[in-house]
């Protein structure tokens, strides 16, 4: 029985369905640690800043800004670190 689509091998080759790779399949949609972090970091950030914002706190504002981009520079770089997608 294949684990991918839950049928018998012999059910498969008998009525032609194909096995396919399930990287090929699902290539996985952003869904590594590169992409998870860097969007963590920037909830964090837009999340602090909008309290701080409330709170009437400018300058901490301001540094959840820079932590906001903190975040967005934050994905290419892990991914050029090897925690990006990953290639077929």
């Amino acid at each position: 029985m294949s684990a991918g689509n839950g049928i018998t091998d012999h059910h498969a080759t008998e009525h032609h369905v194909a096995q396919y790779d399930s990287a090929f399949v699902d290539p996985g949609h952003g869904h590594s640690r590169a992409g998870w972090v860097s969007v963590l970091v920037m909830l964090v950030a837009i999340s602090f800043g909008t309290l701080f914002f409330v709170l009437d706190q400018p300058m901490l504002v301001w540094a959840s800004a820079g932590l906001l981009l903190v975040g967005i520079i934050l994905w290419p770089i892990l991914k050029k670190a090897g925690f990006g997608p990953k290639d077929h």
